[in-house]
């Protein structure tokens, strides 16, 4: 039924009515007006921080993988030609000098270990006088000439028996459990339920990265050694193992062999869906590293193009939490990637030029968005360029440790050329069917698409995303409110307007 204008209405009212009664009926109107009005402005402020919020929340789960600021990944380039202070060893660099780089030709070498120990390691690559040596657990360490003694003694990886004792023994890691599978070991002292999700993410996506790979005419094989996951409950407990830049909430650590990451996160107070969606991705994507490292894929300490090298740990990320977490299969829409992209679009509308991929496919470090753009650059290449990309990573396959690095003189990749050798140097037309393939993709907005709250309290009604928020609401109005939950901001917004009219 059309409603009719107050003035209209008065006017019909007016024989019945007193003048008094009708100026009342007029401010209550006016004071309905009113209230509207303050609610729509509450709620836009209230959006307004929620945004604020959510930028925020985006922004430390880019920093997860140690992207803020440009940082490189830390697994990306664990060697350092210089001397460093002992919070870099202690963050996982090796000490090496400059010199001539010679590869390994299986040799053995009789080293001690960490306890002490006379133990037979494989030469992982000669610098100078400086030889780095995989131990039996997997340890990469830097020893001398005079620390080293050829051997023709078998090299005898640890199982996993002796790698779990031996982790056991760290007293940082006192009081952890442990699970096992047929490849991983499993350490932790987080909840059951986020180590056993994490496990689920990493036991089904090994098979299938696995074949991939084999499809490529790359030479895989099974791993040497156990793939070792340090799950940690709290960042504190993180960083006390290794430390890292505040943010990283997980990474593979190609000195040690291990991805470690932990559980409870600052993100997970003002979005939590948003951080568990996060969370796996992040252990999907460093686990897609080390899964590489050790199938023959990638060599240890080999420097491939970054674009590459995190594009396809982007490409094997994507997870769901929507019918419990699990890994999204090979290929899925990454949504926080291209929730990120979206928004660049938003405020450049340059894409499209060929500069983006020029300047992506030169770089040798990345930023938040360049990982992005990594993602869907693979992405888009492996559904309309996939003999090519099979060839790139062919090529790149071929990389030895130290090549590609600043330590190397021979060996050295240029990330450009290799992009333009295998898919030329028409950029802007690279860029424009790049736009095209994300905008067929099925994406759906993962912040619009988590749960969203109505709090209605003293005649308000407030929409928010925020759990946080809610509580600070009810804190602030002594706990007199109503929340109504809705799976999404569209069936709030649509309760919203209901109850506002």
């Amino acid at each position: 039924m059309q409603r009719l204008p107050i003035a209209v209405l008065c006017l019909l009212l007016t024989p019945m009515l007193g003048q008094a009664q009708i100026s009342r009926a007029l401010e209550r109107m006016e004071e309905q007006v009113r209230r509207s009005r303050d609610q729509m402005r509450e709620m836009n402020e209230r959006m307004q921080k929620d945004r604020e919020e959510m930028n925020r929340a985006m922004q430390e789960a880019a920093t997860a993988l140690g992207q803020e600021g440009a940082i490189q990944r830390p697994g990306s380039s664990p060697v350092f030609a210089s001397p460093l202070s002992q919070n870099d060893l202690d963050s996982g660099g090796l000490m090496l000098p400059r010199g001539d780089i010679k590869h390994s030709q299986g040799e053995r070498l009789k080293v001690r270990d960490q306890d002490g120990n006379s133990v037979v390691g494989k030469l992982h690559v000669r610098v100078g006088d400086s030889n780095i040596v995989m131990l039996p657990d997997g340890m990469l360490k830097v020893f001398s000439n005079t620390e080293a003694t050829p051997t023709e003694d078998n090299f005898v990886p640890l199982d996993m028996d002796a790698i779990e004792e031996r982790l056991l023994q760290d007293p940082r890691l006192a009081g952890f459990k442990t699970i096992r599978s047929r490849r991983f070991l499993y350490v932790y002292n987080t909840s059951e339920l986020f180590v056993r999700s994490s496990r689920t993410i990493l036991e089904s996506m090994y098979p299938a990265v696995q074949k991939y790979f084999k499809r490529s005419k790359v030479d895989v094989h099974e791993p040497e050694l156990p793939l070792v996951v340090i799950a940690f409950a709290t960042e504190d407990q993180f960083q006390e193992y290794r430390r890292m830049p505040r943010g990283v909430v997980a990474y593979y650590d190609g000195i040690s062999n291990a991805v470690m990451f932990y559980e409870r996160s600052a993100l997970s107070q003002h979005a939590p869906e948003i951080a568990v969606k996060n969370a796996i991705s992040t252990i999907a994507h460093e686990g897609a590293h080390q899964i590489l490292h050790n199938i023959g894929v990638q060599q240890r300490l080999s420097k491939w193009p970054m674009w590459l090298s995190e594009g396809l740990a982007e490409f094997y990320a994507p997870t769901s939490v929507a019918k419990g977490v699990k890994w999204s299969g090979l290929g899925s829409p990454n949504e926080l990637r291209m929730f990120e992209i979206s928004k660049s679009w938003e405020s450049d509308r340059s894409f499209g030029s060929g500069r983006v991929v020029r300047d992506l496919t030169n770089a040798n470090e990345l930023s938040s968005l360049d990982y992005a753009y990594s993602w869907g650059l693979v992405h888009m290449l492996s559904r309309r360029h996939q003999k090519e990309l099979f060839a790139c990573i062919a090529q790149c396959s071929e990389l030895k440790p130290l090549d590609g690095t600043d330590l190397a003189t021979t060996g050295v990749v240029d990330s450009d050329d290799v992009f333009s050798k295998h898919f030329g140097d028409q950029y802007s037309e690279l860029e424009q069917e790049l736009k095209k393939h994300l905008l067929s993709l099925n994406y759906v907005d993962p912040v619009a698409n988590q749960t969203h709250y109505l709090v209605i309290t003293g005649g308000r009604v407030i929409m928010t995303s925020s759990p946080e928020s809610v509580k600070e609401i009810q804190r602030s109005s002594f706990g007199k409110v109503s929340i109504k939950r809705f799976p999404n901001r569209a069936a709030a917004e649509l309760a919203m307007q209901s109850l506002t009219r």
